[in-house]
This record gives C-alpha cells, sequence and structure tokens, in this order.
C-alpha cells in the first residue's frame, strides 16, 4: 500500500475512534444533561479541528468528491491541526494528568491525529500556488469560534479552555491571550503557506 494511502486508512481509522471515544468518556463524566454535554463536547476546538482531519480523511479515503480535495482546504485544516498539538503540549499539557483509555485518546487527539494529518499534507502533491492573503481565509473559522464561545460562555459560564476563562482571567489578560493566540494562527498560517508554495 502506498505511503499516501496508508496514511489515509491509518488517519481514519484513529481520528473516528478518537472522536467517538472521547464522546463517551466526557458522557461518562459529564455533570450536566445530555444537550449541554454535546454543546460543551462541540466548544474544544481540538474536537473541531479533529473532526475535520476525520471528515476530510474519510473523504478522501472512499475517493468522495467534496471541498476536502482542496489542496487550500487540507492547507487550512493542517494549520488547525497544527495549533492544536502546538497549545496542547505547551500550554495544557501541564495542568491535568489523565490516564488509561483518557491518556490514550488524549495524545491521539493533540499528538497522533496532528502528525498523521501534516505528514499526509507535506506529502501531498501541491500544483498552486497559494497567495499569502490566504491566511485571512485560514483565520475565519478560529474567529468564528472564538466569538461563539465566548459568547456562549458569557450565558452558561462555562469555557473550554482556561486562557478564554474570562470569570477567572479577567477581560485584561482575555484580550491578551486572543491576541496572542491570533498572532499564532498567523505565523504557523505563513509557515504552511511557504512551505506549500516552495514545493510547487
Amino acid at each position: 500500500m502506498q505511503t499516501h494511502k496508508f496514511i489515509l486508512l491509518f488517519g481514519f481509522i484513529l481520528g473516528w475512534f478518537s472522536l467517538v471515544t472521547q464522546f463517551i468518556l466526557l458522557l461518562q463524566n459529564s455533570s450536566v444533561d445530555l444537550l449541554n454535554s454535546i454543546i460543551r463536547f462541540f466548544s474544544f476546538f481540538t474536537i473541531l479541528s479533529n473532526f475535520l482531519v476525520s471528515i476530510c480523511f474519510t473523504t478522501l479515503f472512499f475517493k468522495f468528491s467534496t471541498l476536502f480535495k482542496s489542496y487550500k482546504t487540507q492547507t487550512a485544516i493542517a494549520v488547525y491541526i497544527s495549533i492544536v498539538a502546538i497549545v496542547y503540549n505547551i500550554v495544557l499539557r501541564f495542568i491535568w494528568e489523565p490516564t488509561g483509555l483518557q491518556k490514550i485518546v488524549d495524545e491521539l487527539l493533540h499528538v497522533v491525529n496532528p502528525i498523521l494529518f501534516v505528514a499526509f499534507w507535506f506529502i501531498s502533491k501541491n500544483k498552486i500556488y497559494i497567495s499569502y492573503t490566504f491566511t485571512f481565509k485560514i483565520l475565519i473559522f478560529p474567529l468564528i469560534y472564538l466569538f461563539s464561545v465566548l459568547s456562549i460562555g458569557h450565558y452558561s459560564k462555562y469555557y473550554p479552555y482556561p486562557f478564554l476563562e474570562v470569570n477567572l482571567i479577567g477581560y485584561s489578560n482575555l484580550i491578551i491571550n486572543c491576541i496572542v493566540i491570533t498572532v499564532a494562527f498567523i505565523l504557523i498560517s505563513l509557515s504552511f503557506i511557504f512551505i506549500s508554495n516552495r514545493r510547487v
């Protein structure tokens, strides 16, 4: 089996396994009702990014004709899942200690799946030049996510990440954190576009 096809298959299996298992674990440990559990599950950028990765792997492996065939779309997803890995392993990994199955799923979502997708993106044949202004389009999804999470959190008092929890860190720190995250997205986006264009 070609490396490209192998990564698609492996990514398809591990992607959906990690997402489904994480949802089951969340339900088992949830202190709120089903609807709120579902909302909280999808409030994590990690989950949303891994969904994009899994859907992309699935559609490409089964050769469905979707927007995920677009190299630009794959580049955007590579940025999102890279941010997931970077933020978790630099900021969040040290604030909790998962065990058992949760630890396995945690590593899949934040390490294995990101590596698989970036590896797939890197070995994919790029035949197009991507303008650096594409960075602004890449930013649309995380900015919508950020606005949605903060808006919902304002009423529910639930924030998926400690660096967004305005009730504890205050608005000044929240603004600083949002700026830092946005800059990180921009830098990672520019890096992926640069690497991509060097391979055209």
